[in-house]
C-alpha cells in the first residue's frame, strides 16, 4: 500500500467509514450472488463462537446489488434485506431507487428449509460484514429490512448489532413486552419506517405499533400509508420517501 493510500485510509477512517483490505481490487457493480463462510468474513474467534448457530465453514449465500456508480471514493449506504420467500433478490424495479441513493442492496438468500430464526438474523450481520470487506460503506447509513413475518427478525438484527441505523418494516410490525429497557433505549437511537395500505390485512396492528413507538418515546419513526393497492414489497415511490426519511 503507498503512502497515498494509507493517508486516504486514514481520513476515510477518521470520517467514520469502513475501508476494504484491497484498494487497487476491481470492485463489482450490478446484481451477483456472494457465497462465502463465516470462517472468511470475521475473526476465527468470532467464527468459532458462532459455529453452534452457523458452522464456520459453511457456504452461506446472499443476492447482492451494487450501483453501476460506485466508487470507493463516494462510499455507500448499505441496505441488507431478510426476505420472506428466501431467494433475497432485489426487486428489479427498486434498483433506480438504490443508484440515485447510492445504496448496496444486500438480500439473505435461504438455503435451508424452515431455518431457525437466530440462524436468519446472524446471516444478516455475517452479510453485511461481508460487504463491509469488500466496498467502502458509509456507517451512517446502514439498514436492515424485513417483510411480513421477517419484521420481527429485521428488528431483531437491528438490536443484535448496534451498527445498522434504522429499519424499514413492510407489512408487519414488532414491539413486544418483553423489550428490555435497552431494548427500547436502543429503538430510540435508530430511525424506523413503517409501510402499510388498505389492503394490508396487518394494517391495524401496524398502526397501532407505530402509536406504541412514540408512547415509548421512539420518537424518530414513519408511517407510510398507501390508500391504493400496497404491493408485497413496497413501490419504488415509498422506498425513495423511506430511505429520504432514514438519512
Amino acid at each position: 500500500m503507498t503512502l497515498q493510500h494509507i493517508l486516504r485510509a486514514a481520513l476515510l477512517i477518521a470520517l467514520g467509514l469502513v475501508v476494504p483490505a484491497a484498494w487497487a481490487q476491481e470492485y463489482l457493480t450490478g446484481m451477483y450472488r456472494l457465497t462465502r463462510p463465516p470462517a472468511e468474513i470475521v475473526e476465527p474467534d468470532f467464527a468459532q463462537a458462532l459455529d453452534k448457530i452457523i458452522e464456520k465453514d459453511e457456504k452461506l449465500q446472499w443476492q447482492i446489488y451494487v450501483p453501476e456508480q460506485y466508487t470507493p471514493e463516494r462510499p455507500a449506504g448499505l441496505f441488507v434485506y431478510i426476505d420472506p420467500d428466501g431467494h433475497g433478490r432485489i426487486p428489479d424495479r427498486w434498483t433506480p431507487v438504490f443508484d440515485s441513493h447510492n445504496l448496496i442492496w444486500i438480500g439473505v438468500r435461504q438455503t435451508q428449509r424452515d431455518p431457525d430464526p437466530t440462524r436468519r438474523i446472524w446471516q444478516a450481520i455475517l452479510g453485511a460484514r461481508a460487504v463491509e470487506r469488500d466496498y467502502v460503506i458509509d456507517l451512517q447509513r446502514m439498514y436492515v429490512g424485513g417483510t411480513r413475518d421477517t419484521v420481527p427478525l429485521a428488528v431483531s438484527t437491528m438490536l443484535t448489532a448496534n451498527e445498522f441505523e434504522g429499519g424499514i418494516y413492510t407489512r408487519g410490525s414488532f414491539f413486544s413486552p418483553k423489550l428490555t429497557p435497552d431494548h427500547v433505549e436502543a429503538l430510540q437511537r435508530k430511525a424506523h419506517v413503517f409501510i402499510t395500505g388498505t389492503n394490508d390485512p396487518g394494517k391495524r396492528q401496524i398502526q397501532s405499533d407505530y402509536e406504541l413507538y412514540q408512547q415509548r418515546d421512539i420518537s424518530n419513526v414513519k408511517l407510510i400509508f398507501d390508500n391504493q393497492r400496497l404491493g408485497d414489497v413496497g413501490s419504488p415511490e415509498q422506498m425513495d420517501e423511506a430511505f429520504r426519511f432514514l438519512r
